[in-house]
């Protein structure tokens, strides 16, 4: 583990309690049938400094073992904060659907976290694929074919909203499209897709104006991919559980 991992507070958390969390970081006030915000995420960003706006990276795939296993760079670096998140589904469209409306069930007493956004006064807006935008941005998507379009994308939005949500999810495409060619590697590919995606957000983070909220939030994919760990590795990535991290620019 290195010095940044060693310093860096590692807080724990309730997956459905994001909503509220973001709500409150962004000083607005969330409502009371949502699970209550993770305090010591609360009391830990207050202290460095107001937050005028947040921008969420989605990674599919990657959790506490990957970011461990990989080190990747930028993001053990940089982050102020290492959240562990409690769910009792980690994977891509349970952890979508606890963000957005603060527990499995569809719009909740209504709520949906772009929507209760946007009746605050504050902009918001869900970059990835259309299947998941159509679903989950209500009229705050903008649906693209694949990460690097994400990406480029995010250069043009996250300066201009108070929540920017960008999910990267190519790894399952990419590796069904090896597996058809024989070519299949899946602990190399997620090593390089880690490796690219960390210095797209390192991109992002240069381009994001001051008193800005960077998060990268990781989960277990769209569904299980057998991998070929073995012995301890093996054990340490199933005992693997989702994760925020959490980068503040003052």
């Amino acid at each position: 583990m290195s010095q940044e991992q060693e310093e860096m507070p590692t807080l724990e958390g309730l997956l459905p309690a994001f909503p509220a969390t973001i709500l409150e970081l962004l000083n607005v006030e969330a409502p009371s049938y949502l699970p209550p915000a993770i305090q010591p995420v609360i009391d830990l960003f207050r202290s460095k400094g107001p937050v005028e706006r947040i921008v969420i990276n989605m990674i599919d795939n990657f959790g506490l073992f990957e970011i461990t296993y990989y080190k990747p760079q930028f993001l053990i670096s940089t982050a102020d904060a290492l959240v562990l998140l409690s769910t009792s589904n980690p994977y891509t469209l349970g952890t979508l659907h606890q963000m957005f409306f603060g527990g499995f069930e569809f719009e909740n007493n209504g709520f949906h976290l772009l929507k209760y956004l946007e009746s605050v006064g504050k902009s918001s807006v869900f970059v990835g694929r259309q299947k998941d935008t159509a679903r989950y941005g209500a009229n705050y998507g903008i649906a693209k074919a694949n990460d690097m379009a994400t990406w480029i994308e995010a250069a043009k939005i996250i300066n201009r909203h108070d929540l920017s949500f960008l999910h990267y999810l190519d790894f399952e495409e990419i590796y069904q499209q090896k597996r058809r060619t024989g070519a299949a590697n899946p602990e190399e590919l997620i090593q390089k897709l880690i490796k690219r995606t960390d210095k797209w957000i390192l991109s992002s983070w240069k381009m994001l104006k001051r008193r800005s909220l960077m998060l990268v939030i990781g989960n277990h994919g769209r569904y299980k991919i057998d991998l070929n760990y073995q012995g301890k590795v093996a054990q340490w990535r199933a005992a693997s559980v989702p994760l925020a991290l959490f980068m503040y620019k003052p």
